[in-house]
């Protein structure tokens, strides 16, 4: 695992997959198989969200996937952040896996603020 400086996420990119929690790769759903890719991966970094809800064009007739009642349904977004050229070259992996064809898109990011493993005199836990 690589240590992330502020330095590293200038020209930043930001990656999204769309996916639901009833996909699977192996035994693990897709969201959690795409986030273990891009740690061993040494991407710089992964979040998983979860949706209430959502539609979109693997949707029957445009019908909403609700979590609440449709648990397997429920709509996740993972988001991975590294160099734009990094997260090309983890393109073919996620590829790889998405045999849904799930919508990946991905756009740059202007970083506001990040600190890594510092935290200000006063605020510790």
């Amino acid at each position: 695992m690589r240590t992330v400086m502020r330095a590293d996420l200038e020209g930043a990119s930001l990656m999204r997959i769309y996916t639901r929690a009833s996909d699977k790769v192996g035994r693990h759903d897709f969201a959690t198989a795409i986030v273990h890719a891009a740690r061993d991966a040494g991407l710089m970094g992964a979040t998983v969200l979860p949706g209430i809800m959502g539609y979109g064009g693997h949707s029957i007739d445009g019908e909403l996937s609700v979590a609440l009642y449709h648990p397997e349904h429920q709509p996740y977004v993972v988001e991975l952040v590294d160099r734009p050229e990094r997260l090309q070259a983890f393109l073919p992996r996620i590829h790889e896996m998405n045999r849904w064809n799930r919508l990946v898109t991905i756009e740059r990011l202007r970083v506001h603020s990040y600190h890594h493993g510092t935290v200000p005199e006063g605020d510790e836990p």
